[in-house]
């Protein structure tokens, strides 16, 4: 809802007590939401119009509950100002059309299209390429003893993968990182402010209209990529539409780009902060695997997903009709200390990595087995190559954002190898 509508309201809502939208708790959100999970697991916010979850039984439940939507995409632009609704409905069809916004049984024939796409089997295939790639843009500041592992590494290198994955021109690549950025705004806005409308309808516009033209080229000229495989591809008798198809290819975009961007950085920012694991996976290679998988439980790129209420139910004792939204707050339930002994500590041997970090039930993330290897292969090599790794700011900016965890910036420093 817009600000505007907020305030004109306010004196019909009861006071906020938990804030999910400051820049204080974009910074650090844990202690809030270890508050809101021993006070109130289950709070209805009155500003957000919407329930927060915070206990990972209760979120793990809901993640595969039937009666929970992950048609959702109206609430992100409720309270929309009247000029903007045009552009928001263009947005909201784009988001509507794609597997992340749909229950079965849309969902089912169109994940089954292109889950074989992103398979362990096929993406393991892509391991040369990505190493490559991150070994790439270490040369490129190996000499100078600094980088910013953000726009240096997490950044360029998710984008030239999806890219391969997907046939596009690699000079094509730098604006993407821009507009999947626009169409995050508005999706974790939490309100929708007229610049997060104006941004993620500029976004979401932008790839669209990139995609159709991609689409059409594979049309008459196909090469061996995704897309063309996608426009071939048939599973229980049915082909994805147009508009499917264009959502689609979108989806791989932003997800490709997103997911994998924050769990470099936030795999990297937390071996800093924690130096005795960084010096662990140094000289215990083998632990990258588990590793990786504390990263999504610790800080994972994710900070919440949304439902909608289909019919009247119960969660946590409290009363959900039918209608209602909820977002189910990922890092929290990935720090419940009823599930998890001492959360809060980051413990690259760790041994229970149930988390929750990638989602859960059918719409676990699509992407999973590729974000995985990119963060693998990215973490391990500046552990391995970036001697004297260290955090190069006192105070990391992260984006302003109630559903992802991302880091701005994150400037380090190293000891560049000697010359010869």
């Amino acid at each position: 809802m817009a600000r505007a509508a907020i305030a004109a309201h306010s004196h019909e809502r009861e006071p906020v007590r938990y804030d999910l939208l400051s820049p204080a708790f974009y910074a650090n959100p844990h202690p809030t939401l270890r508050r809101m999970q021993a006070e109130e697991p289950v709070y209805w916010h009155p500003e957000l119009e919407a329930w927060i979850l915070t206990g990972y039984d209760d979120i793990q439940s809901a993640l595969k509950d039937p009666r929970l939507s992950v048609g959702r995409t109206e609430q992100y632009g409720k309270g929309t100002p009247e000029h903007l609704r045009e552009k928001f409905a263009m947005y909201n069809r784009l988001l509507g059309e794609m597997l992340a916004f749909n229950d079965p049984p849309k969902h089912t024939p169109l994940r089954g299209l292109v889950m074989k796409a992103f398979a362990p089997q096929g993406i393991d295939s892509l391991r040369s390429f990505v190493q490559s790639v991150i070994d790439e843009r270490l040369d490129a500041v190996l000499h100078t003893g600094r980088m910013d592992v953000v726009a240096d590494l997490a950044v360029p290198v998710p984008g030239l993968v999806i890219g391969k994955v997907l046939g596009m021109p690699v000079e094509d690549l730098p604006q993407f990182k821009q507009w999947t950025t626009d169409v995050f705004v508005l999706l974790g806005a939490g309100l929708a402010t007229e610049e997060a409308v104006e941004a993620g309808y500029r976004g979401a516009k932008a790839l669209r209209e990139y995609c159709l033209e991609l689409i059409a080229r594979r049309r008459k000229d196909p090469q061996d990529d995704l897309i063309t495989r996608l426009i071939a591809a048939e599973e229980q008798g049915r082909f994805m539409s147009e508009e499917e198809l264009v959502a689609t290819c979108v989806l791989i975009v932003i997800g490709g780009h997103e997911t994998t961007t924050n769990l470099i950085g936030n795999g990297t920012l937390a071996l800093l902060k924690n130096p005795d694991q960084l010096r662990k996976l140094r000289e215990e290679p083998a632990l990258i695997n588990n590793a990786v998988e504390e990263v999504f439980r610790y800080n994972g790129p994710t900070l919440s997903t949304m439902r909608k209420v289909l019919v009247d139910l119960e969660i946590g004792g409290k009363h959900l009709r039918a209608g209602q939204f909820l977002f189910c707050m990922l890092h929290a339930a990935n720090r419940d200390p009823t599930r998890f002994v001492d959360p809060e500590r980051f413990d690259i041997s760790r041994a229970d990595l149930r988390h929750l970090g990638l989602g859960h039930g059918i719409h676990f993330c699509l992407g999973a087995a590729l974000a995985r290897l990119e963060g693998r292969l990215a973490l391990q090599s500046l552990v391995q190559r970036l001697p004297d790794l260290a955090l190069a700011t006192r105070e990391v900016q992260w984006a302003p954002s109630i559903a992802f965890r991302a880091p701005l910036a994150l400037p380090v420093t190293f000891t560049p190898p000697r010359s010869t």
